[in-house]
């Protein structure tokens, strides 16, 4: 027979996972976010340079 102690500990149990598997998601999804962020940041930042270097060389060369 059950009793309310073996209902209140299943019931935990599925209260605790459902937790578990909402974070993990949230974990991934904020990683993935960041790791995204990071890379544009990356590519950005690298073609700014290039485009920074490519000006100052017309510029030192007085091709502008």
């Amino acid at each position: 027979m059950l009793n309310a102690k073996v209902v209140l500990t299943a019931a935990m149990i599925s209260a605790l996972t459902v937790v578990s598997a909402c974070s993990t998601e949230q974990v991934v999804d904020n990683t993935v976010g960041a790791t995204s962020f990071i890379a544009k940041t990356a590519v950005k930042g690298t073609v700014g340079a290039g485009r920074l270097a490519v000006k100052g060389v017309k510029k030192a060369s007085g091709a502008e």
